[in-house]
């Protein structure tokens, strides 16, 4: 049976100048989208449904988190920088298991929303397209 693993504890970091450091104030991780793709593969022959086989490769996930906004924080200043000028950067996901589990991604795709509302403070949603098997 698998473990219930706690989401407290579970950080998402950002390589600068070869340094994973954390994304601050996180409030969710949302790691999504990462599949095998499949053609159709039906034929004029074949039964009533239709079939659909591999073709071998697989979608990367898109990463999006929602973080209270700073914006004299350096590391909220650096995603933003991202976005006009884009560099592969590698992205860290560490969980709050006994081990603990990470996984790094390859960033290429970058976007950062911010929201002012009166419910809530400064906040902001960070996108990342990934590229490639996560290491």
């Amino acid at each position: 049976m698998a473990a219930k693993i706690k989401s407290k504890g579970t950080s998402w970091l950002v390589s600068i100048s070869a340094v994973y450091t954390v994304i601050p104030s996180l409030k969710s991780l949302s790691v999504s989208g990462e599949k095998s793709e499949t053609y159709d593969s039906t034929t004029l022959d074949g039964g009533v449904f239709k079939t659909k086989d591999p073709t071998g490769y697989a979608e990367p996930c898109t990463m999006s988190g929602d973080v209270f906004y700073d914006p004299a924080d350096t590391v909220h200043v650096f995603l933003i920088g991202l976005i006009a000028a884009p560099v592969a950067t590698n992205f860290k996901v560490t969980y709050a298991d006994t081990a603990p589990t990470s996984a790094i991604y390859s960033g290429t795709g970058f976007g950062f929303d911010k929201t002012a509302s009166p419910a809530d403070g400064l906040t902001g949603t960070i996108t990342v397209e990934t590229s490639g098997a996560p290491a």
